[in-house]
């Protein structure tokens, strides 16, 4: 009865993509029929896609890069609104749910998110019946951070001139330090970088301090210096270029900033402690005071002082530097920092808190178990988590010792997930740090330094967590997501060819330094042996950098293939898969060259095109499933990158 009804499920799906590639979609009531609806969809709106890029009067045997991407420019021009690159459309599908879903958030830290990514979007948005002119960017600054408002007489004249600051005397009231000390505090470091892990202080130098050019410092002043003398923007953008050249380290000592021309002595190089001075001991009290650290948390906790030189230079041009000028910076970054141009950016920046909502599976529910979503990534990530844990346990001589039978055979991924989650999202946790922050209804930048600051002073009773780290489940944890975000946007074999394929290359499970060298003499050999500037043009020479990523490429993306067809053997609708692939004339063998082929269509296309057509050519696989022609330029008569141990 079970096999009768898995037929039967299987024959609804193949006629519903049948159906809705013949006609449009038509109004169903039949339940039976909504999952066929929904994958068909899937299939049917990225299969469009992929044949319209590829052009077919090239031959894949001649360029294949050519072939596969040869109508991408056109298809963006005949549709720029429908038509999205393929190597965005992952975080165009995470930025769609998040859009959708995050009304609908549950927890406390979600909730945060939700308001502060709704107050962002309605920013600049006047209500037609008010009789007052919207408010400019600098002026709701200025109305929603509470340390500007108490200020915002004074601050509406700035950029300050020297003879405002003399004349209205305002060494008194604007303090540069106190300033720098609370942005900081409030996640936004203009001068020095502070940050925590548990129960550990890091002070390091500002690595990207902003200092455009000129030109670029007057376009970003021409809003807040509209109707004053062109004069003014240009002395302003001079003086602070010249401070931050000098923080950099790209200028001398510049003495012509200040009136005052005293000198401190300068630490040697090598210096491992940071020297405080006045400046930079009202910074710190002023800094760890906004956060409301306790005398105890500071007296216990590790100081770890980074690249201390450069400190040191840094703001021994700020003792050298007139206040007024060095306020005009801070407040400058400050601005332009808080301009906050996209505001999908509030979901990557609070990644954490956005994570714990989606953990929580509230947005899933309706769409997805997650004991299902889990079993369904153990799957896909199953030959992955079976050579990353073989490899973790032999890496050191000892690990070689032990034979083979001592591995654990069975994967625990959902466990490890689950386990980290418990830790690193605990919802208790979270709530108790993120509860009771005071959020102002309708002001975005003021809940933004909040969150920030909450943010910050939980990073120093939290364990640091490197996600970008493809050892640590919390990496695993965040891949998880994505993946489940993917599945429900994309076909199958798209997690292959973006999210499987990166889990490879990122990992470093397939470095080979013999198989790289090897590569490198014999796709040169290759190279001088075929290369024709007319017909053979894809032979061109490469550079050393080249070959290594093209090595690594092959090596990816041919184990990657591999995982598709493991999924395929044990996937019960790989039947329906095929009928739908062949359909738009496509199969198994083909798709995922493509797939991964569009990925890099008009991308850095000579270093991608050959990438792409050196990678492929030298795979059996591609010349099993394009049935080359002895004579064609990627079929070679002598393939490289073959590894003859598997």
């Amino acid at each position: 009865m079970c096999r009768i009804l898995q037929f039967a499920l299987l024959a609804i799906f193949i006629y519903m993509v049948r159906s809705q590639i013949d006609q449009e979609p038509v109004a169903e009531t039949d339940a039976e029929t909504e999952s066929g609806q929904f994958f068909s969809h899937l299939y049917k709106s990225n299969l469009r896609q992929m044949v319209k890029i590829k052009n077919d009067s090239l031959d894949a045997c001649d360029d294949f890069y050519a072939h596969a991407c040869g109508n991408f420019q056109h298809t963006l021009e005949v549709d720029p609104d429908e038509s999205l690159p393929p190597y965005l459309y992952n975080k165009q599908d995470r930025m769609r749910f998040f859009q959708t879903q995050f009304e609908h958030f549950q927890t406390i830290p979600g909730r945060l998110v939700s308001q502060l990514y709704s107050e962002c979007r309605s920013r600049g948005q006047h209500n037609v019946m008010s009789l007052s002119s919207p408010l400019s960017h600098w002026d709701r600054l200025l109305e929603e951070i509470p340390f500007l408002a108490g200020h915002r007489r004074v601050l509406s004249s700035w950029p300050f001139l020297q003879h405002q600051w003399e004349r209205r005397h305002l060494s008194g009231t604007l303090n540069w330090i106190s300033l720098s000390a609370q942005l900081a505090a409030h996640g936004l470091p203009t001068l020095l970088h502070i940050y925590f892990a548990l129960d550990t202080i890091y002070v390091s130098p500002m690595e990207d301090l902003p200092c455009p050019s000129l030109g670029e410092f007057q376009l970003s002043l021409s809003d807040v210096l509209e109707g004053r003398h062109p004069h003014v923007s240009h002395i302003i953008s001079q003086e602070m270029r010249i401070l931050c050249q000098g923080m950099r380290g790209e200028l001398p000592l510049v003495r012509s900033l200040t009136k005052n021309r005293r000198t401190t002595s300068t630490p040697g190089p090598g210096q491992e402690q940071l020297l405080l001075d006045e400046n930079t001991m009202e910074y710190f009290q002023l800094f760890f005071a906004a956060l409301n650290f306790s005398k105890e948390q500071l007296e216990t906790a590790r100081k770890l002082p980074l690249d201390v030189d450069k400190i040191t230079l840094a703001w021994e041009v700020l003792r050298q530097t007139e206040p007024r000028i060095v306020y005009n910076y801070v407040m400058w970054q400050a601005m332009e920092h808080l301009r906050y141009p996209d505001c999908y950016h509030i979901s990557e920046e609070f990644e954490r808190l956005l994570h714990s909502e989606y953990w929580q599976w509230h947005v899933f529910n309706s769409q997805l178990d997650r004991d299902v979503a889990l079993a369904s990534y153990q799957l896909h990530t199953t030959r992955f988590q079976q050579r990353r844990r073989s490899s973790l346990s032999r890496r050191d001589w000892y690990g070689h010792l032990w034979p083979a039978s001592v591995e654990k055979k069975e994967l625990q991924v959902a466990r490890i997930l689950q386990v980290h989650a418990q830790n690193y999202l605990n919802i208790t946790e979270l709530n108790e740090n993120y509860r009771g922050l005071g959020f102002t209804e309708n002001s975005f930048h003021g809940n933004l330094l909040l969150l920030r600051r909450a943010q910050l002073r939980h990073s120093f009773i939290s364990p640091y967590v490197d996600e970008e780290d493809v050892n640590q489940p919390a990496y695993f944890l965040r891949h998880f997501l994505h993946f489940v975000i993917l599945s429900l946007n994309r076909p199958t074999y798209h997690y292959y060819a973006t999210q499987g394929l990166e889990l490879w290359r990122q990992s470093g499970l397939l470095l080979d330094t013999d198989g790289r060298y090897t590569a490198l003499d014999c796709l040169e050999r290759q190279s001088i042996q075929h290369y024709d500037e007319e017909s053979a043009p894809i032979y061109r020479q490469l550079s050393s950098e080249e070959i290594g990523e093209i090595f690594h490429f092959h090596r990816s993306f041919q184990t990657s293939l591999r995982d598709y067809r493991f999924w395929l053997q044990g996937e019960r609708f790989a039947f329906a898969e095929m009928f739908v692939l062949q359909f738009f004339g496509l199969d198994p063998q083909r798709i995922l060259f493509y797939a991964v082929a569009q990925q890099l269509c008009n991308r850095q296309t000579d270093i991608f095109a050959a990438q792409l057509n050196r990678g492929y050519m030298n795979m059996p696989e591609f010349q099993e499933a394009f049935k080359c022609g002895s004579d064609k330029p990627m079929n070679p008569p002598a393939r490289c990158m073959i590894n003859m141990c598997e």
